[in-house]
């Protein structure tokens, strides 16, 4: 019999007593990041999480069973393992049925999230409307699941390998409010900036909170996107960026990778470009997010 979810009783504890609560994702874990930077990073989410005063909540799938809150034996697993899943909205259910191991995405951490009522989530980039996507049609679920799940979402920007405009302008169709900290636009992911202007730029937690609290009495059907630049001293040029973006893209198509395999082939061999350059800039903007988030959730819990 399915028992929905494992939830660990400090996270439940929280939710009951409407503390603040930060989801995390497990892909990042599992499929993101190459071994032992997996585990570091997702540790020091959390650390960075908790250190705000909020809870952390890392979400995965263990032996079919989905766990909130992941235990260090659990986030080793997802980390080393060879056959770990990386579950979508459209195939979570048969990891579930098959009792494998599987690490969440942007979008099922989202859905996950929200119906246990947790507030916040804090990821590295989301999703959203790949290169090509007139022939291929190919647009992640992250956007679908921004668009009718109510969450608060700290991350980066849509990550730099996907279009960025079409990325943008989905998500106003959506009606997904696109704000940001401390930016006029929203980032690049791996570089600070891109062209696209924000709805709104917020220069400090209380007044995020606030617009948050108005968001939520409101009952706006969408989620609300936080965006937060890498960290400068980690953020790389744009322009190399992109040149290390068509390289990997037309190595990718002479080996014909695609589908679920495209991102992290894209994102390995970009860090191999980048001497590391992305992946540091990658576990920088991951923690730096989780710790905003963290902040955010506090403040909006004390309103």
């Amino acid at each position: 019999m399915f028992n929905k979810f494992k939830i660990n009783p400090k996270i439940s504890k929280a939710i009951n007593e409407d503390n603040s609560v930060v989801a995390l994702e497990s892909t990042l874990i599992s499929h993101g990041l190459p071994y032992p930077e997996n585990i570091k990073v997702a540790n020091e989410s959390i650390k960075a999480v908790e250190e705000s005063g909020s809870v952390a909540a890392t979400i995965g799938i263990i032996k079919g069973e989905i766990k909130v809150g992941l235990e260090n034996e659990d986030i080793e697993i997802l980390a080393t393992s060879k056959n770990v899943e990386k579950v979508s909205l459209h195939n979570i259910a048969l990891s579930i049925y098959e009792k494998k191991n599987a690490a969440t995405t942007v979008a099922t951490t989202i859905n996950i999230a929200s119906k246990i009522g947790i507030n916040f989530f804090a990821t590295g980039g989301i999703g959203g409307v790949h290169l090509g996507v007139e022939k291929n049609k190919d647009v992640s679920a992250d956007l679908t699941e921004l668009s009718r799940n109510r969450i608060f979402v700290i991350s980066s920007g849509a990550k730099s390998i996907l279009d960025l405009e079409k990325t943008f302008e989905t998500l106003e169709t959506f009606g997904i409010p696109r704000i940001a900290y401390n930016s006029n636009f929203m980032p690049g992911f791996w570089y600070e900036e891109t062209n696209y202007k924000v709805d709104k730029n917020f220069n400090n937690i209380d007044d995020i909170a606030n617009y948050l609290r108005i968001i939520n009495n409101l009952k706006h059907k969408s989620s609300v996107l936080i965006f937060n630049k890498v960290p400068k001293e980690k953020a790389i040029d744009k322009n190399l960026i992109e040149s290390w973006i068509d390289l990997s893209i037309n190595k990718a198509k002479t080996k014909n990778i695609i589908g679920k395999d495209l991102t992290p082939y894209l994102i390995s061999e970009i860090n191999s470009l980048s001497q590391n350059k992305s992946l540091e800039a990658n576990t920088a903007l991951i923690i730096n997010n989780a710790l905003l988030a963290g902040k955010i959730a506090k403040k909006f819990s004390l309103i």
